[in-house]
């Protein structure tokens, strides 16, 4: 392709864009910078340094490890049995070339979300081989032995060659005396098939959040991961959105980042690659989600403001493109009015007439799975997966035969609740508005504790 026609293939998107998307102002962040200089400097010591030796000379290089549970011959009795849990949520869902379901959260048998340094709390893989049918837990990622380290916002992900990957963020308080006091883990199933799969040894990827959105993947095999900076939340003069390009081998080659925006809350941003080959992603904002796009590849990226149409208010969402060219949202399908310092929720109905939530006031329920037919413009289709309760923290995997199978939380702490939800539909489900596809299902119990003798108690504070 000459350069001529690329250059009015980016003109004319970004006049699209600009056209049918109002309140898009062109703010260009022109920052790619040495990935060591964002990530630290993931070069592992040699085996035999004290450092890879647990538990001698415990560093934030130390790798951590994958417990096996629910075996032949474990005790019934062991510290991460779900009969003990009180608190879960944010779960991942991915499917293996075989068709089993695998699905990981994080938890803790004593208290709620505790962060920066997550005490307490480890991150479960569970497994179904029956269409989600029935699960069960098979490994758990608990570095608490390493120094009290809590673990945070799990991932499951299928990479170019089709492996399943796993990664464990691991938050360690070594007073401010090691750049690795938050990392992120990667493992690969060696096989995905079987419900106690080996793994291979753990990859440090870097000491940023790199674990909440799954990975873009190119046409190329690149991929590009989406990272955010936590600790740096509510501080309007520090970039920190970031994204990091990988070549087919894992070696960095760039990280950029999204302009300043004191709006985006924990961004989790997602970006899928659009039919004139830019980037489109939404970002997690204080009232809404925004929006941005890069024309380069993701090396710099344009500020959109605030997208016309108001979901998942400072909450994640998803996007993903499907292999008909339709791009799949999935997010809280919630609006919000403001006046006088009340706060009103709402949502519009299929005749355009708006309904006040009353039973549950709060912008994370109404579960809705969205198609667009443009790229992203615009999202005229909606299935609702479920307003029952408190829901959020939307995951996605396709199967096949067109199967899209997404999961959920409801209440993460809430008594009779904390449970982990496996929705499956099609296309044709999402565009009829309601399950059409006899296979298809809302709702399917992945994991709640309080069904198993767990969960919170009246009384219990956490």
């Amino acid at each position: 392709m000459s350069n001529q026609v690329q250059l009015v293939r980016r003109a004319v998107a970004s006049v699209i864009a600009c056209s049918l998307l109002p309140g898009f102002t062109a703010a260009i962040h022109a920052q790619t910078v040495d990935p060591q200089s964002v990530l630290g400097d993931t070069t592992m010591p040699s085996p035999e340094d004290g450092s890879q030796r647990f538990p001698y000379g415990i560093t934030g290089k130390t790798p951590p490890s994958l417990i096996k549970i629910n075996f032949e011959g474990q005790k019934p009795y062991h510290k991460h049995r779900i009969n003990l849990r009180l608190f879960q949520g944010c779960p991942q869902v991915e499917i293996s070339e075989g068709g089993r379901l695998w699905a990981t959260w994080f938890g803790s048998n004593v208290q709620a979300e505790r962060a920066p340094f997550h005490n307490d709390q480890f991150s479960v893989i569970s497994t179904s081989a029956d269409d989600g049918r029935t699960w069960k837990e098979v490994f758990v990622f608990d570095p608490s032995e390493l120094l009290g380290g809590g673990a945070s916002d799990p991932m499951l992900w299928k990479d170019p060659r089709g492996n399943i990957r796993f990664i464990g963020l691991r938050n360690i308080d070594f007073k401010g005396r090691d750049e690795f006091a938050s990392s992120a883990w990667e493992f690969t199933m060696l096989d995905p098939e079987n419900e106690h799969t080996a793994w291979t040894a753990p990859r440090l990827l870097g000491n940023k959040n790199i674990s909440v959105m799954k990975p873009l993947i190119f046409p190329d095999g690149t991929i590009m991961r989406s990272m955010d900076d936590f600790k740096l939340v509510g501080k309007p003069d520090k970039v920190r959105i970031r994204f990091l390009k990988e070549d087919t081998n894992g070696k960095p080659i760039f990280v950029s980042a999204l302009p300043v925006d004191d709006d985006a809350v924990f961004a989790e941003q997602m970006p899928i690659i659009r039919k004139d080959g830019s980037l489109f992603t939404f970002y997690r904002a204080k009232k809404g989600q925004k929006f941005a796009e890069s024309f380069d590849g993701g090396k710099t990226w344009k500020l959109g403001g605030y997208y016309p149409m108001q979901f998942s208010i400072n909450t994640k969402c998803i996007l993903k493109t499907l292999p008909s060219g339709r791009v799949l949202l999935v997010a809280n399908d919630v609006q919000m009015k403001e006046k006088d310092g009340k706060r009103t929720f709402y949502y519009t109905d299929e005749n355009g007439k708006e309904r006040v939530l009353e039973k549950y006031k709060t912008a994370r329920t109404r579960m809705t799975a969205y198609l667009s037919d443009d790229d992203g413009k615009t999202f005229p289709h909606k299935l609702l997966l479920c307003d029952d309760g408190q829901i959020s923290y939307p995951s996605a995997a396709l199967g096949k035969n067109g199967a899209i199978y997404i999961v959920y939380d409801q209440g993460r702490g809430t008594i009779g609740q904390h449970t982990i939800f496996l929705s499956k539909m099609t296309e044709e489900d999402i565009l009829a508005g309601k399950l059409v596809n006899g296979v298809s299902f809302l709702n399917k119990i992945v994991s709640r504790p309080s069904d198993q003798g767990g969960g919170r108690r009246e009384g219990d504070t956490i």
